[in-house]
């Protein structure tokens, strides 16, 4: 066995809090220390002191003296150098146990390639936390472990291991080498030199292990904000700083030339990344850190350049021989989804002041009805029978076949109603949100609306297939909504069984069906999330005790209700308006201004966060008010004022009239109970009455001029809630008191009440189940188009339908533009335009000479009167002259408009009209003469037409068409500038950012968490 000599040097600074036992633990080793010395490095506190009364000799440096500078002083002041001398590095804060140089040394035994070896490391106050098993980096410079946040340490990686480098808290370097290869670079004056020097160690062809059998355990205090940094180049001493500018500094000091421009990128995006997650944590200082860091690294190259020339005076093998130490792009990245899972998971189940578990979910004993003796009794097994005994189980199999039955026709891809037909991917979503002119109808400039991108993020669930995505939405919906009020009610009552019915009812109610059967959205995202926020609503009145965070996250709830659901605004304002009065009367009485202003500025946020998120969308929307009571998508009518005031929304796919719904009579029966469920009465009959109004108006929208019946959907799903929760308030215990009582009106109200809701549940179900398939949502709903139309995409065609309405013969068009309209185009369809309308029933009475000139001079190709149709219509067009017949197939008949047709058509001095086509480049055309030229695209000040660098003169014609003047021939380019939108989409995106920001759980600095938690 070869004789080793250990000299051990242990670093101070600020270290009297760990000093005590770190000192204790070096005289207690079982394999003595040959030479001890320690560095002082400045301390202010009583370092020194304990040193001196430990009786161990002293090298006293300046306060900014760093980590590699004050070991190599003390390098300096021991003897010459011995064979087979080690040095044992010791951190102030770092108390190795007392076989720990033992083990060290055994494990460097027979392994004379190996030169440096560390202890595993565990955590100072949790002696059971793994901190480090060696050490390594990343790619993007963060410090690597492999280890789990907060690993338990139960000998799962014991053994000596072949690492990158281990800490210098605790490590064992063969002295001859450590001086061969310069010591530690004293650039790197804290943080990181020992990943470095492990680097260099292996680069000049030597080993590195850890031996778990030595232990130490480490308070990490630098790292962790427990004393300042003081070290001359930590820049404002901050030392998340100085740890990431010394990472990118080890990582393009050592790496092979040719990956330097890769890891340069590699850095700064990473940087960017945390910064950006540090934002959002609220920590602006550690987001700052991390792009100085890069930034104070990059502006000195020459530090760089003279450590890769001196890293080459000592490197024997390539800098590549340690890639197998570090870890992949895979591997880092399945620990930290591992990381976030944990984190996630720990934030949603944290404990809360009482945890509540459902022992009889399972029909398990409870711990009342254990005792010790029951311990050794042999378990008895449980009749699982008693799990379906459970009202919640049972009404979620009931619903759930119920679901089953009612969705067998929306298998696959859905539309119909006021459900479009979908994208498959979800690129297309974003990309029609994100254009500035949308090819529908004549064409928009319109905003898309906010619900398009929350949809393709939603699909992401479905691997960015849309069309599925909202297919299972609409089967899951009826579920969804259960276990959304299900969660609220359980809150309001101990009865299961009160809980299940009254959540069974929201699922099934006539607000709901006519959602899931109309293929409304936006409703149906309204009906599950407000559950969430009615809490919220209780707290209003002292809306001064809200946090910021509560606050933004509220804001956005609010706001994503709104994106779907543009006429929840209304109840939103009027509620706010409502509270803002009660203020003012408040502060009347009280003259506490203070408070009422808070109060203001809350409720104002409150009521403008909808608007400023959604912008300019919901400016659009403000500017033509009526239009906020339009359900998204499709414009589809409603059921008239009757059926509203049934809390039924009526329209295609409502339950008839006659299938009388609870609500209304709950909510009339609770204006009679106690002042709780009397004030929430008269919220949900207030809704019940907007919604009674409101469905006496008939709006146009949606590119079309046809009124159509306001669908009040979401004032009654808000009224329905309203009588769901005080149902279950008026029923909870309702029993006990009514057997304790006299029949009188209360026993004759509740068996009514009982009686109706049980009638409307059978009913509602028998409904549901026999006709689901008469639906307007349904799946493999056939293609408007004829394919060779289809594929004419540059092209419009004019699509008639013929419909009866209350059997009176009409006639439904729209402008396609190369296929169906889709998913988002009629939340953005420009208005309709009164000279087409004229040319359409002018086809339809015979009296359209003009119709072909009306039409072609709107760029229209085609007609398409969409089968079936009564013959005498398409006789009529026939007659006209101007159409020219196509085809005629089963799915319609075709005409071709005659005439100059096409996006932009020239008009020369003779008044000869012909069309221009596009060259190669499909934004170019050639002009043959001088003339005015036509885009029969909707006016928009965002069109442009160039011709040799220049913007050509741009009016408005008489059909409110864009006109160019173009003077001579030549090549012109025609131009959509899209910056207005692209601004509009940057304003949105700074207002969605600082709600996040806000929203998000703050983070706390190193310093702020406790000690425990560390480690």
């Amino acid at each position: 066995m070869s004789v080793h000599r250990v000299s051990a040097i242990l670093v101070v600074h600020d270290g009297a809090t760990w000093l005590p036992e770190v000192v204790a633990s070096l005289a207690s080793q079982s394999r003595t220390i040959d030479q001890l010395i320690a560095v002082d490095t400045g301390s202010t506190d009583s370092s020194a002191k304990l040193l001196k009364g430990a009786r161990i000799p002293i090298i006293s440096m300046p306060r900014e003296t760093g980590f590699g500078a004050a070991v190599a002083s003390a390098v300096e002041k021991l003897p010459p150098r011995a064979l087979n001398e080690w040095l044992w590095i010791i951190h102030d804060d770092c108390a190795p146990t007392p076989g720990a140089l033992a083990a060290l040394l055994a494990a460097v035994e027979d392994r004379p390639q190996v030169v440096m070896a560390g202890p595993k490391l565990l955590g100072w106050h949790d002696r059971t936390h793994l901190l480090e098993i060696g050490v390594s980096i990343a790619t993007n410079g963060s410090r690597w472990t492999g280890l789990e946040e907060s690993e338990y340490d139960q000998g799962q990686h014991d053994g000596v291991a072949d690492v990158l480098a281990v800490s210098t808290a605790g490590a064992l370097i063969r002295r001859d080498v450590f001086e061969d290869l310069g010591g530690f670079d004293q650039n790197l004056e804290l943080f990181r030199d020992d990943v470095d020097f492990g680097w260099r160690v292996h680069a000049a062809g030597h080993s590195v292990v850890v031996a778990t059998d030595a232990v130490a355990y480490h308070a990490q205090a630098s790292a962790t904000e427990r004393r300042t940094i003081d070290v001359k180049g930590a820049l404002l001493h901050r030392p998340l700083l100085l740890d990431r500018q010394n990472a990118a500094y080890v990582l393009l000091a050592n790496a092979s030339w040719w990956l330097l421009p890769l890891l340069a990128i590699q850095l700064f995006a990473s940087a960017l990344l945390r910064a950006i997650g540090y934002l959002f944590a609220k920590l602006p200082g550690y987001a700052g850190d991390e792009i100085l860091a890069i930034a104070n690294l990059l502006i000195k190259p020459g530090e760089l350049i003279k450590a890769r020339k001196d890293r080459k005076a000592t490197r024997l093998v390539s800098a590549q021989v340690v890639s197998q130490f570090i870890p992949s792009r895979a591997r880092q990245l399945r620990l930290t989804l591992e990381r976030s899972r944990a984190a996630i998971g720990d934030f949603i189940l944290k404990p809360t002041q009482k945890t509540e578990i459902d022992e009889s979910l399972l029909d398990l004993p409870t711990e009342s009805e254990l005792d010790e003796e029951d311990l050794l009794e042999p378990v008895v097994t449980r009749n699982w029978s008693n799990l379906f005994k459970r009202p919640f189980v049972v009404a979620i199999i009931f619903l759930t076949l119920l679901t089953l039955i009612w969705s067998r026709n929306r298998i696959g891809a859905v539309s119909g109603g006021a459900l479009a037909p979908s994208p498959e991917r979800a690129i297309d979503l974003w990309n029609f949100y994100f254009a500035p002119w949308h090819e529908v109808g004549l064409g928009s400039s319109s905003a898309s609306p906010l619900w398009i991108p929350l949809i393709a993020l939603g699909s992401l669930i479905t691997f960015g297939n849309v069309a599925i995505f909202i297919s299972l939405f609409f089967t899951a919906a009826p579920i969804l909504l259960f276990l959304s009020i299900h969660r609220l009610l359980k809150k309001l009552s101990s009865n299961t069984f009160i809980t299940a019915c009254a959540a069974l009812l929201y699922a099934i109610s006539p607000v709901a069906i006519s959602a899931i059967n109309s293929g409304r959205i936006g409703l149906l995202v309204l009906m599950i999330t407000t559950p969430f926020l009615v809490e919220r609503v209780f707290a209003w009145q002292r809306i001064e005790t809200f946090t910021i965070r509560a606050l933004a996250g509220l804001s956005l709830t609010l706001s994503f209700i709104f994106a779907f659901s543009p006429a929840f605004l209304v109840p939103l304002i009027a509620f706010s308006s409502a509270a803002i009065t009660a203020d003012v009367l408040s502060m009347r009485v009280t003259g506490d201004k203070k408070l009422f202003f808070i109060r203001l500025r809350r409720r104002l946020t409150l009521a403008c966060a909808p608007i400023l998120l959604t912008v300019p969308w919901s400016l659009e929307l403000l500017s033509s008010p009526r239009t906020i009571l339009l359900d998204i998508g499709l414009l589809t009518s409603g059921g008239g004022a009757n059926l509203s005031f049934l809390a039924n929304p009526g329209g295609a796919g409502s339950l008839p009239w006659w299938l009388l719904s609870p609500v209304t009579l709950i909510l009339l029966f609770a204006l009679f109970a106690t002042h709780r469920v009397r004030q929430v009465a008269s919220v949900g009959g207030l809704l019940m009455i907007l919604a009674t109004l409101f469905a006496t108006l008939s709006i146009a929208g949606k590119g079309t001029n046809t009124p159509n019946t306001v669908y009040t959907g979401v004032f009654i799903a808000l009224a329905t809630l309203a009588a769901i929760y005080a149902a279950v308030v008026i029923l909870d215990g309702v029993r006990e008191r009514l057997i304790n009582t006299h029949v009188n009106y209360r026993h004759l109200a509740a068996s009514g009440l009982v009686i109706v809701s049980i009638a409307y549940g059978l009913g509602a179900s028998t409904w549901i189940a026999t006709r689901a398939p008469e639906a307007p949502l349904q799946s493999a709903q056939g293609e408007v188009l004829p394919p060779f139309l289809a594929i004419e995409s540059q092209s419009k065609t004019l699509v008639i339908r013929e419909r009866l309405i209350e059997s009176t013969p009409a006639l439904n068009y729209f402008i396609a533009r190369g296929g169906d309209i889709s998913l988002g185009e009629a939340d953005v369809a420009p208005a309709e335009k009164s000279e087409i309308a004229l040319a359409v029933t002018g086809l339809a009475d015979g009296s359209g000479i003009t119709s072909s000139k009306t039409l072609g001079s709107f760029g229209i190709t085609y007609v398409f009167l969409k089968a079936p149709s009564q013959g005498t219509l398409a006789q009529t067009i026939d007659g006209i002259g101007g159409f020219t017949r196509a085809s005629s197939t089963s799915a319609g008949i075709v005409w071709k408009v005659a005439g100059a047709t096409g996006n932009l058509v020239l008009t020369d001095a003779s008044g000869k009209s012909s069309q221009l086509r596009p060259t190669a480049n499909i934004d170019e055309y050639m002009v043959p003469t001088p003339g005015v030229v036509t885009l029969t695209q909707s006016y928009s000040r965002s069109w442009y037409l160039v011709q040799d660098g220049k913007r050509l003169t741009r009016i408005k014609n008489e059909l409110s068409l864009p006109q160019f003047s173009v003077e001579t021939p030549g090549v012109v380019l025609l131009i959509q500038d899209g910056s207005v939108r692209r601004g509009w989409i940057s304003l949105q995106f700074l207002f969605l950012l600082t709600a996040l920001i806000f929203a998000a759980p703050s983070g706390r600095r190193k310093s702020e968490i406790s000690d425990r938690e560390l480690s």
